[in-house]
């Protein structure tokens, strides 16, 4: 690799694979009413598939990716992707129901380990200005699942059943190893540590701080967006039959979100967060009153696409950064840290929704996400203050 470039090879090969990791996360809910009709149970024990994922890869995520940090970073991606093919396999071919929540722990847990891994190698293979978009492009990959992996999985469970689904995900899933397996650098052990010892890097203020920000942001995007298709079927009067196009521009605007997230990690990182914050709360706050007129509703929603994503790189870099300068054996950690905030802020998110959509209207929702979004904001100001002082004592 050029001391100025990237490994392109390396890159498609960490896209495709979050690529994968997303369309197995998201397609559940395009697949719900298939899986319960198959497998004999409600529609809300099939949606509870979606929360014990969520809960498995919040909880597991961290203690996996800490516990296996001492081992050859290449060779543990290599054997947890092919875990995450056997979890989908497992998926595919489950008898019942227990099984097939077993398989989704399973492949939540694996998942969020792969992912947290596979961010490591951004430095590998990439040099440092290169790094944010590295990042932002491994990120890129669960929006373009949204885009495409979801809806094609979906077609494909209505033209056959939902298990196919899940086969070809386990057959995708078997080139993408072999693509690892070629174009990975193999980056040898990382440094011997215990657990304890890993976790003491939560004791760093700079952390906290930027995992309650990850947290807020996320929560006051899917108070929202948990909701956002009956927000625009009911009050933005979009056609049912265009509501995927909308959701597509929707998640497209997602992806140009990821891609503007590396910039801004290359331009001050967290620095620049709190104007994001701001827009954000504006957006979340404007849902009340342009819910109600078709083309200001659309502009503001696609707006809120754009804007939903742009922490992702400046926060993974700054947790990197941070425990390589005060914790270099938690680094591994340090990677699973946003994404196990984001999907605390999810779960945080959807049930503040649930809640507001109980006492007000639907479009209020935005409301409550604001106040998430200006805590987000005055949070990451905060952290900034404790950065500057950190850094004049060090």
């Amino acid at each position: 690799m050029s001391t100025t470039t990237y490994d392109k090879g390396s890159v498609i090969s960490l896209v495709l694979l979050s690529f994968i990791l997303g369309t197995s996360e998201f397609i559940i809910v395009g697949i719900l009413p298939n899986i319960a009709d198959d497998i004999n149970c409600t529609l809300a024990m099939a949606g509870n598939l979606i929360s014990v994922f969520a809960f498995a890869y919040a909880i597991g995520t961290p203690f996996f990716t800490a516990g296996l940090s001492s081992y050859n970073r290449y060779y543990t991606l290599l054997v947890l992707t092919i875990t995450f093919i056997l979890g989908n396999f497992l998926c595919a071919f489950a008898p019942n129901y227990y099984i097939l929540v077993l398989a989704r722990i399973i492949t939540a847990i694996i998942s969020g380990t792969i992912l947290s891994i596979s961010m490591t190698f951004a430095s590998e293979i990439a040099s440092v200005q290169y790094q944010p978009k590295v990042i932002s492009w491994i990120f890129s990959g669960f929006s373009i699942a949204s885009v495409f992996g979801v809806p094609i999985g979906t077609i494909i469970c209505q033209m056959v059943n939902w298990r196919m689904t899940f086969l070809l995900l386990s057959i995708i899933s078997i080139f993408i190893l072999f693509l690892l397996w070629h174009y990975l650098p193999n980056v040898g052990k990382g440094k011997k540590s215990n657990l304890i010892s890993q976790f003491a890097l939560l004791k760093s203020m700079r952390i906290n701080y930027c995992m309650f920000i990850v947290i807020c942001s996320a929560a006051g995007s899917y108070v929202f967006y948990t909701y956002m298709t009956p927000i625009l079927q009911q009050y933005v009067q979009i056609p049912v039959a265009m509501t995927s196009v909308v959701l597509s521009l929707f998640g497209i605007s997602t992806i140009i979100s990821n891609l503007i997230s590396g910039r801004i990690a290359g331009l001050g990182g967290m620095k620049k967060m709190p104007i994001v914050y701001f827009l954000q709360a504006i957006c979340l706050f404007a849902i009340a009153f342009t819910s109600y007129n078709l083309y200001l509703g659309l502009i503001n929603i696609l707006i809120m696409g754009v804007i939903m994503y742009l922490q992702n790189s400046p926060a993974q870099l700054h947790f990197l950064r941070t425990a390589k300068r005060e914790k270099p054996e938690a680094v591994a950690l340090a990677s699973a840290l946003n994404p196990v905030s984001f999907n605390v802020g999810i779960a945080i998110g959807s049930a503040c929704g649930g809640v507001i959509i109980n006492l007000v209207s639907m479009p209020f929702v935005g409301l409550g996400g604001a106040i998430f979004a200006i805590i987000a904001m005055l949070v990451n100001i905060k952290l900034l203050k404790n950065m500057t002082k950190f850094n004049k004592r060090g």
